[in-house]
């Protein structure tokens, strides 16, 4: 279930447990495991726990680290003693 949330002016769509980890591909308690631990923030309304479609998009973003030097890059950077 979705329903959507007023942030800074823009409506961010709400997903619920379940429909977080449907789009991120894992359990619902994997899920509830990152609620738990702090590395999901969720909007709690009344007894629901939903997260904004922002945060998934944030929590993805950070599971990726920093981006891979490309190879080439990498090879000019090294120094030669």
């Amino acid at each position: 279930m979705s329903s959507g949330i007023f942030g800074d002016g823009i409506v961010t769509k709400l997903l619920s447990v379940e429909g977080a980890a449907e789009l991120l591909s894992i359990s619902k308690w994997t899920v509830r495991s990152y609620i738990r631990d702090g590395k999901l923030q969720p909007v709690r309304i009344g007894r629901r726990v939903l997260l904004a479609e922002t945060e998934l998009e944030r929590f993805v973003a950070e599971s990726q680290g920093p981006k891979a030097a490309s190879p080439s890059v990498a090879a000019s950077e090294v120094q030669h003693d």
